[in-house]
């Protein structure tokens, strides 16, 4: 029984570490020069979030002015990990966008919200948008 047990908890930490160190697979977001460009005709600001193991970047601060259209695209340049702001209601992976208004002026945290890895490790992987008016 004691085996059986053991070997569960390998497996499920297995699971759960994967979800950060998975294949070194990038996927893909539109260049930032095209989405910026489509972004302007649209009337849709754009922003990418490249997520790499235990950290967030972005391609420009998060500042956004009340009233704003807004599409987030996140890039997993390592690992596999998904955004969400219960502030802002928003859940997003790499190859589901957050589109919104940004309706709220506030400072909202973007995490990620699939568990990768050390709980102190995954807790640091955040991200601030701010909505000015």
């Amino acid at each position: 029984m004691k085996k059986l047990g053991l070997l569960f908890l390998a497996g499920a930490l297995t699971i759960g570490l994967a979800a950060c160190g998975g294949a070194d697979e990038e996927t893909t977001a539109p260049k930032q020069e095209e989405s910026t460009e489509a972004g302007a005709a649209s009337g849709v600001e754009e922003y990418t979030i490249t997520a790499t193991n235990w950290d967030f970047t972005s391609d420009k601060e998060l500042t956004i002015k009340k009233g704003t259209k807004v599409k987030i695209n996140l890039v997993n340049k390592e690992g596999m990990h998904t955004i969400s702001s219960e502030g802002l209601g928003i859940e997003m992976g790499a190859d589901k966008p957050a589109e919104f208004t940004a309706d709220k002026t506030g400072e909202y945290e973007l995490i990620c919200s699939t568990v990768c890895g050390a709980t102190e490790d995954h807790e640091a992987m955040k991200i601030s948008l701010k909505i000015v008016d």
